[in-house]
């Protein structure tokens, strides 16, 4: 007689063997997705899921727009640089020559230091939005817990 564990084990072989062979026929990279995150599918027009074989692709995709977008982004903000430093030159320069001409009319020292003095009451001070954004922050905080104890008096009078 046969033993029938020869037989299971060699049949289990086989279908192994059959079943490595299949998958080494397969491209396994066109059967696993790759999920593309949103703002890339976004910025370089790509679907949601393409296959590992066309990540390669997606890659060389997105490292041309990252590249050519970031190239723009800093002509931008030297051209806006360029634009604020020759503002400030023009701007300095008629305040130096106004101040050197001031002293020559009556009464034009005190009306340009007075100008002076109102320009510098609506300039921004450096980092005054954070500070505003702070104290904007503490006061709704101050709000809240006036609220959460008015809240739990309250709940506890009508208890």
């Amino acid at each position: 007689m046969i033993d029938k564990k020869v037989f299971y084990s060699a049949a289990a072989a086989a279908a192994v063997l059959f079943a490595c062979l299949s998958v080494q026929g397969c491209d396994l990279q066109k059967m696993i997705s790759v999920d593309v995150p949103g703002g890339v599918q976004d910025a370089i027009d790509a679907p949601k899921d393409i296959s590992l074989s066309e990540s390669g692709y997606l890659w060389d995709q997105w490292q041309n727009w990252v590249d050519a977008n970031s190239k723009a982004l800093a002509r931008n903000i030297g051209d806006g640089n360029e634009r604020v430093a020759l503002i400030e030159n023009v701007t300095a320069m008629g305040i130096g020559a106004l101040g050197e001409v001031s002293g020559n009319f009556p009464g034009g020292a005190i009306l340009f230091s007075g100008l002076s003095l109102m320009t510098g009451w609506f300039l921004k001070r450096p980092k005054e939005d954070k500070i505003v954004a702070k104290e904007k922050e503490d006061s709704y905080n101050a709000g809240l817990e006036k609220g959460k104890e008015l809240a739990k008096t309250i709940e506890e009078v009508i208890s």
